[in-house]
């Protein structure tokens, strides 16, 4: 029994098998077996999708071509500007000073060109000549040499100062000698006889200090005793008072220690007199005036010899100075020749060259001034929206100051895949949506497609520009965007279902399965443009033509696509 139970489920899994290939061939084909289409007049379209994001098709990055401190930011982000606004000015002060410094040199330069060109007058010539005249003259007297009178003067000058260094040099007399020797012994006495008064005073002085030490010690010996009294049998020292042996001895102590304390003053005072300070004042003039006799002469002789070198220069320079003056007044004379003959001569076609060539300088340094203070102020190069301010007042200005975008001039830019390439072309279609409204289309055109490709994680692309026009949406600058580019267009073509189309991959051929009454006849056809739908017929079927479809299974899939010839078309 059980071999036949397990028979029986055997053939039962058979049958549900071959019924579930039945279901998944006609779920294949898209239509049960037996159903038919009619070739039909119709239009069709095929299109190149892609994503990519809103750009602005005009953005500026202002950056700064002059240094200098911003005085003032008049823009933030988020501000629309019109065209020649002015969004950010530097400190024009330095700049302006440039530019009043560049006009007068300017001036200047065109004043010299003028006073080049222009012919000299009656009067120029005249004061020409006159200065070579006046230049020659002067020439004239130098070459002469010096006078009679300038000689003789110099030659007095120098037997002056020779005689007076003779007289110097025989040194001091005999009696202004003995005068300072006899000043200096008298002296010499004084200050001994004083030493000697100072001496005795000062043996006195140690004396009278041994006396004072010696009436101390006595005073405290007798201290002693008092204290004693006074501390042991005070009620005796009150009534005894002085009178007691006790205090007579201290009061003694203490008058024989004052005695001694006057000694020593008194002794002090007899070597402190003004007697010996005296003679030594009168030995430090007498030396004095004993080596002064010889230093004097010494600055005497010195200065007496620079008097002489100088009036011997005074000789020489009668001479080297003529020449010098000779020089300077050839210099003059060649000077004043040349301005003459300048002058009947007229300028050369170099300097009227060169001077135009400073005048033209001077005009680029004014150009150059006026365009560094123009660009003191950026200004909108067109109406737009800023957004990034990067200069702020104080700073000092450097690279990128401003960023600017046109937001009403707004573009898809799309990375389009390099197998699509062939299929577009600048002015096609295409419908845009924006990924915050998914389900609102906007017309657009192809306009610019890129002539270099990029590759991006490892797929080669190509960027592609899609115009956006404004509309009621508010798209904004990196929104995310999707685009359908149309590719091809046809309208009242012979279309039928791709399934209806059976191809042949030996031959290159197409055929259909045209139907006659109740038989089927395969008949081939060529083909055009194809979508996900429909496949444009060109020849082999008319209009209304009945065509099945029951073998769609071995139809051209999606994968097959059209001919070769048709694929770049169908893109």
């Amino acid at each position: 029994m059980w071999p036949i139970l397990g028979a029986v489920l055997v053939l039962a899994l058979i049958a549900l098998g071959v019924r579930f290939v039945q279901r998944s061939a006609k779920a294949d084909s898209g239509a049960e077996p037996g159903q038919v289409a009619a070739a039909f007049q119709g239009d069709l379209s095929t299109s190149v999708s892609a994503s990519g994001i809103v750009l602005p098709q005009q953005e500026a990055q202002l950056t700064w071509g002059i240094t200098g401190r911003v005085e003032q930011v008049l823009v933030q982000a988020g501000d629309q500007v019109h065209a020649g606004d002015v969004l950010v000015r530097l400190e024009t002060d330095q700049l302006q000073r440039a530019v009043r410094s560049a006009e007068q040199a300017l001036i200047i330069q065109d004043a010299n060109l003028a006073t080049l060109q222009k012919q000299p007058g009656e009067k120029d010539m005249m004061a020409a000549q006159a200065s070579v005249v006046s230049a020659r003259a002067q020439l004239d007297d130098l070459l002469a040499g010096p006078t009679q009178e300038e000689l003789a003067r110099a030659q007095t000058a120098l037997a002056s100062a020779a005689a007076q260094l003779n007289d110097l040099l025989t040194g001091p007399s005999k009696e202004e000698l003995a005068r300072a020797e006899s000043a200096l012994a008298s002296a010499l006495a004084m200050v001994r006889a004083a030493e000697e008064r100072h001496a005795v005073a000062q043996g006195q002085i140690v004396v009278a200090q041994n006396d004072i030490d010696n009436a101390r010690n006595a005073m405290e010996r007798a201290r002693w005793p008092y204290d004693a009294l006074v501390l042991n049998n005070w009620k005796i020292a009150v009534s005894w008072g002085p009178y007691s042996p006790q205090a007579a001895g201290l009061k003694q102590a203490q008058i024989d220690y004052q005695v001694a304390l006057a000694r020593y003053n008194l002794a002090k005072v007899d070597v402190n007199n003004s007697e010996y300070r005296s003679a030594q004042v009168q030995l430090a003039q007498a030396q004095s005036s004993l080596a002064a006799l010889t230093r004097e002469k010494t600055v005497q002789i010195a200065t007496a010899r620079a008097q002489l070198a100088q009036a011997k220069a005074n000789l020489v320079a009668l001479t080297k100075e003529k020449t010098a003056q000779i020089a300077a007044a050839r210099a003059q004379l060649a000077q004043a020749e040349a301005k003459l003959d300048s002058l009947l001569r007229g300028p050369s076609a170099e300097q009227i060259v060169l001077a135009r060539a400073q005048v033209e300088k001077a005009r680029i340094s004014l150009d150059r001034a006026r365009l560094n203070l123009a660009r003191a102020s950026l200004v909108a190069p067109f109406d737009g929206l800023v957004t990034q301010v990067y200069s702020r007042a104080g700073e000092w200005a450097a690279g990128l100051a401003v960023e600017i975008v046109n937001s009403h001039s707004l573009e898809v830019v799309l990375d389009v895949d390099e197998v699509d390439l062939g299929a577009i072309a600048v002015g096609q279609p295409a419908l845009v949506t924006l990924e915050p409204w998914p389900d609102q289309q906007i017309k657009g055109e192809l306009t610019f497609i890129a002539p270099q490709a990029s590759n991006k994680g490892g797929v080669v692309v190509y960027e592609v520009h899609v115009s956006l026009p404004a509309g009621d949406l508010p798209a904004r600058t990196g929104m995310t965007a999707n685009a359908q580019v149309t590719t091809a267009e046809l309208h009242d073509v012979l279309l039928v279902p791709n399934r209806a189309i059976i191809s042949d991959r030996q031959t290159g051929k197409y055929y259909v399965n045209r139907l006659q009454g109740n038989a089927q006849q395969r008949v081939e056809v060529t083909i055009g443009l194809r979508d996900s739908t429909y496949t444009q017929i060109t020849g082999g079927l008319e209009p209304g033509d009945q065509v099945s479809i029951a073998q769609a299974q071995q139809g051209m899939s999606a994968m097959q696509g059209p001919p070769s010839g048709m694929r770049d078309l169908a893109r």
